[in-house]
């Protein structure tokens, strides 16, 4: 079983008798499946599907759902391979109740091995070369893998509160490295999120960030998993406080 898949799952809260969740881009349905073990009503889509129950759905378009629908939207391995990521995140965010979850998952361009390749070559993890240059963007390619700074910032301005990290797969090049460069990444970051910054709110949200962006997932992990929180719902404080506890 793909470690990817098992801490997206892990990072879902428990379903009430009437959870609705969402799977985008659904694959082989193996997260589907997981869900529907732990009690999750599910609804899967693909963009072209023959599967009974499932959806079909162009995520370049709007999402065929009403409005405050799901519960839990999971979208794993999909969002680098969109040609209009902050459309989609917008229809996410509007298809969720208030304080539900998004899981999002997608290859961690910003892990230690990934930034010393990137040094060397030019490209992050997720696009180690070149694309072919007989592709567009619109024909679906890995093409815009984002670090978790980005995501952070494009789902705070959908209403999307990032609250915990789930646990990839670690090789080992990214254990040994990551101790070695943590202190250098952790003192450059601190400067640049929180010492240089006046303002107060923008610094509180900096801090957030630095927490993130220093933590074993971030530094460690081949996928980067995300779990959001729109925000709205009365428990959404208290979840937040909670849940961030198990961000590293």
């Amino acid at each position: 079983m793909s470690e990817r898949v098992r801490g997206a799952i892990a990072l879902a809260s428990p379903p009430g008798p009437s959870s609705l969740a969402l799977d985008l881009s659904a694959g082989d349905g193996l997260s589907s499946r997981m869900l529907a073990e732990r009690g999750w009503r599910v609804i899967s889509t693909e963009y072209r599907t023959r599967k009974p129950g499932w959806v079909a759905a162009n995520l370049d378009r709007d999402l065929p759902f009403r409005s405050e629908r799901f519960d839990l939207v999971m979208m794993l391995e999909v969002i680098e391979h969109l040609a209009d990521i902050p459309h989609m995140l917008r229809e996410i965010a509007r298809v969720m109740r208030p304080g539900a979850i998004a899981i999002i998952t997608t290859p961690n361009r910003l892990n230690v091995s990934s930034r010393i390749h990137y040094l060397l070559s030019g490209y992050y993890k997720g696009r180690r070369a070149p694309l072919p240059y007989r592709y567009r963007v619109e024909d679906g390619r890995n093409w815009h893998v984002m670090g978790l700074n980005d995501m952070h910032w494009m789902c705070w301005g959908v209403g999307l509160r990032l609250n915990a990290l789930g646990r990839a797969k670690r090789k080992l090049r990214a254990r040994i490295f990551a101790p070695i460069l943590y202190p250098f990444i952790a003192g450059f970051s601190w400067m640049l999120y929180c010492a240089r910054v006046k303002d107060p709110e923008q610094r509180k949200i900096n801090r957030e960030l630095f927490g993130f962006m220093t933590s074993s997932s971030l530094l460690m992990d081949e996928n980067i998993i995300m779990r959001f929180r729109k925000i709205g719902g009365a428990d959404s404080k208290t979840a937040d406080s909670t849940d961030r506890a198990g961000a590293s």
